[in-house]
């Protein structure tokens, strides 16, 4: 962990002086301090580490030779003595690193001088100080701890929580790793904890906060610290506003109320202290410092000015008093309007109607539609459309929400196990559809049938050129491309996925709010193509970014993150933690989207399912083959390619349609490339294999093409071909981890790849059968050479030492579908089928 960083300090060592490793509490500083001992020890410097509260490191410092490099960890608690003592070393030509909190200043007076004298020494000749600062961890940093602390991968949701709770502090990031591994730690809707007996935790930042509750803090700023964790953060200005200055004086005084580690104007109270406080809070206190506070953020409400998600939140979930709930309250109201429909856009029904009962008494309620959707949510599809049928004409008097009730209507219908003839019409008297609301209608049914679009395709192309409404040709493009990928087709627009997205977000930034299911459900499609697509030009960035303009930025932000997730564990080949994040992120999508949008997301998981249980039924040994594109690409990925040679080739021929090879997805190409350079058992092809994958960010498989061009070299003895597999090999776990730690080459399955071609199964057959060279050639009508080539190359596939040996291997394959291995050391698989296939 922060290996650039410790390279940096054991480099501003080689020279005299005093160096200062700077951070806040918790920040890795005596990590820093052990990590750079053993970097100099191992280059064969005398080391002495010792910390400034140690009574005896004093006497240790001024004992120690001049050639030994001195390290001190909590140089802020120096006594004046150690200090005068690291004085003279520096004076004297010596190298000091000294690690000291940045938020704890010397605080006795008589330190300052020798401070001083430290940190600006005197003299021509003296060395400057150089200072080394502990900057906060980064995601990537965050997540590499995370590897290094725990023995299973940690979910991307809770991975997202741990980081944003830690506020980059190493020390505060393993204390909450080990909570998360006691269930505490809760990813949804906010990062928080949960903790039900604090002693039991064994967490010492937790205690420390305890203690600090116990002897230092009174109710009323326990309460106020309780309140701002829940807020986000603000200027100490702010804070005052909300708990009262004297709370906040007392807090920053306490280190409780802390600089975020990215803007140190803005201040907050991180969970973990306010967690380790809320044994001591009283609840009237806690009750009383939280309605204030709302009190005080809805004044910017009353301004026009939304808050944030998380306050939002905050505010809807404070009790009032009884006087304020029943006051009419326009800005209150839609604020709890706008929480409303959050939640309900996710399925949160119970969380949708708690809302609107706090709310009702502000005069929150609901348009016609979205009481359909509530109804839906919280009854199901038949009782959320019988809801949307009594909706008047007069209700949706624009196309905007005309367009909204159509969407709506046909997925509930497509849901609900109801007669055709109820599918017509989106609300009672809509005859007098506008051609516009007529193609819309039109390509909401074709999203929510899960049929091929065939002849319709011209339509749907001309609605997605020509519609004013551009969610609706949003969609009806996607229509498209989604039918393209499912069989391993580009869609047919040539932009990057990263184009895409920016035209989705450009379009989210000016839809009006009744459609904000149609966004949701353009915003997943186009998550699901990049998945497929394979993107790697920052797709990922850009699909956060258009979050922000949808509604319900962090449920979105939540899925996103599986989802991302799901893509890394299944380049890196590792299909159950593939599968772990799937659930979780099918578990948290939005809960309107169209028939054929959420098949292709259960069609998927279906095959990471199959991939990750070892359920699929590859080779036609049970009673029904697997062969649709996803659980074949997954295979891939999984390294099972022995099993998909002979099927790969059909991806652009599925549904009786050949295309074009230049229309095939990236991964269906690069997939086809490899295994027949792992057929011809050409290294050299392999080599290019694993470059483009490599590049691609395939790390499996790329590992998969090393390994097989590496056995193919060792069999023929080609030591540096060998040397030059491994050495990339090794290029490619440490390229692998830096994306995804997680990735290990040793955690991956092998893969011995063998098919023979026709001609060389057909000799190796009748070799087993017993006849010579010559016997074989009149049979197959070819010359001696050709038949020794042939036997040549089985031998080499299969790695027969011997032409009995070979005959042998021919004879354990002996019914169709039957796979077995050979015994003793040469674990090489034949699948027969293949082996009969080439007849």
């Amino acid at each position: 962990m922060r290996s650039d960083l410790i390279a940096q300090v054991v480099q501003e060592l080689e020279a005299p002086g005093t160096v200062v490793l700077s951070g806040r509490s918790g920040s890795g500083r005596s990590h820093i301090i052990r990590a750079v001992a053993g970097a100099l020890r191992e280059s064969g410097q005398p080391v002495l580490a010792c910390s400034a509260a140690e009574p005896e490191a004093s006497t240790l410092v001024s004992d120690a030779d001049r050639a030994r490099v001195v390290l001190v960890d909590d140089a802020e608690r120096a006594p004046a003595e150690l200090l005068g003592v690291l004085v003279e070393r520096a004076r004297a030509g010596g190298r000091i690193l000294c690690a000291a909190a940045s938020e704890q200043p010397a605080e006795e007076s008589h330190r300052t001088p020798e401070w001083a004298r430290l940190l600006a020494p005197d003299g021509p000749d003296a060395s400057a100080t150089r200072y080394v600062r502990l900057e906060p961890l980064t995601p990537p940093e965050t997540l590499q701890i995370a590897v290094e602390v725990t023995t299973a991968p940690i979910d991307a949701g809770v991975l997202a929580a741990l980081h944003a709770m830690s506020w980059g502090r190493p020390a505060w990031l393993i204390d909450l790793i080990h909570l998360a591994a006691q269930g505490a730690v809760i990813a949804t809707p906010w990062p928080r904890l949960s903790l039900t007996h604090l002693s039991e935790s064994g967490v010492a930042t937790l205690e420390h906060a305890d203690a600090l509750a116990r002897s230092a803090l009174t109710p009323d700023e326990i309460a106020g610290a309780i309140t701002l964790a829940q807020l986000e953060p603000r200027t100490l200005y702010g804070h005052e506003d909300l708990i009262g200055g004297p709370a906040v004086a007392s807090l920053v005084a306490n280190g409780v109320l802390i600089p975020t580690p990215r803007d140190t104007t803005l201040y907050g109270v991180p969970e973990l202290l306010a967690s380790g406080m809320r044994l001591r809070a009283a609840p009237d206190a806690v009750a009383s410092a939280e309605r204030r506070a709302a009190r005080t953020l809805m004044l910017q409400e009353s301004l026009g000015v939304p808050l944030s998600e998380r306050e939002a939140h905050f505010c809807t979930t404070v009790a009032d008093d009884e006087a304020g709930r029943r006051r009419p309250d326009r800005s209150r109201a839609a604020l709890f309007e706008r929480a409303s429909l959050d939640a309900l856009g996710f399925g949160a029904g119970a969380e949708c109607r708690d809302l609107l009962v706090r709310g009702a008494g502000s005069g929150a309620a609901l348009h016609p539609l979205d009481r359909s959707r509530a109804a839906t949510v919280m009854h199901g599809a038949l009782a959320g459309l019988r809801s949307l049928h009594s909706v008047s004409r007069d209700d949706v008097p624009t196309p905007a929400l005309r367009i909204a009730a159509s969407a709506l209507a046909s997925q509930l219908s497509a849901e609900s196990p109801i007669p055709q003839r109820a599918r017509s019409s989106a609300f009672a008297g809509a005859d007098d559809q506008e051609p516009l609301e007529r193609d819309a209608e039109f390509v909401f049914a074709r999203w929510n049938t899960t049929e091929p679009i065939g002849s319709d395709l011209d339509d749907i192309r001309r609605i997605a050129a020509t519609h004013p409404f551009p969610e609706v040709a949003l969609l009806a493009g996607q229509l498209i491309d989604v039918e393209n990928i499912k069989i391993g087709r580009r869609p047919g627009d040539p932009a990057t996925c990263t184009e895409r997205i920016a035209r989705v977000t450009d379009i989210a930034v000016s839809s009006p709010p009744e459609l904000r299911d149609l966004l949701a459900s353009a915003t997943v499609t186009e998550a699901m193509l990049a998945l497929y697509l394979g993107d790697t030009d920052g797709s990922d960035v850009a699909l956060f970014s258009l979050t922000e303009s949808l509604p319900a930025t962090t449920r979105h932000r939540m899925w996103l993150g599986h989802l991302g997730a799901v893509g890394q564990a299944i380049s890196s080949g590792d299909m159950p933690r593939a599968l772990r994040e799937w659930e979780l992120f099918a578990a948290r999508l939005p809960r309107f989207m169209p028939q054929r949008l959420t098949a292709l997301i259960s069609d998927t998981g279906s095959a990471i399912l199959r991939t990750a249980t070892g359920h699929a039924d590859l080779d036609g040994n049970g009673e029904e083959i697997v062969d649709d594109f996803p659980t074949q690409v997954l295979a891939y990925f999984s390294g099972r390619i022995d099993r998909i040679g002979s099927r790969i080739r059909r991806y652009e021929h599925l549904h009786g349609t050949p295309i074009d090879a230049s229309r095939a997805l990236p991964i269906a190409s690069l997939a086809r490339a490899h295994v027949q350079a792992a057929n011809d058992q050409n290294p050299v092809a392999l080599l290019q294999c694993a470059d483009a994958l490599t590049t691609a960010g395939y790390w499996a498989p790329a590992a998969h093409a090393l390994r097989e061009a590496k056995r193919i070299f060792m069999r023929r003895r080609a030591a540096g071909s060998v040397n030059r597999c491994e050495a990339l090999l090794g290029e490619l776990e440490t390229a692998a981890r830096r994306v995804d730690p997680w990735f290990s080459l040793d955690r991956l399955p092998t893969s011995d790849h063998v098919q023979l071609t026709p001609r060389e199964s057909a000799t190796a057959r009748l070799v087993a059968e017993g006849l010579s060279n010559k016997e074989i050639a009149v049979r197959l009508r070819c010359s001696v050479r050709t038949v020794e080539s042939h036997i040549a190359h089985a031998r080499a596939k299969l790695s027969a030492g011997d032409r009995g040996e070979l005959a042998a291997l021919m004879r354990e394959v002996r019914v169709p579908g039957e796979e077995r291995e050979r015994a003793a050391v040469m674990r090489r698989r034949l699948d027969s089928r293949l082996v009969d296939q080439m007849r």
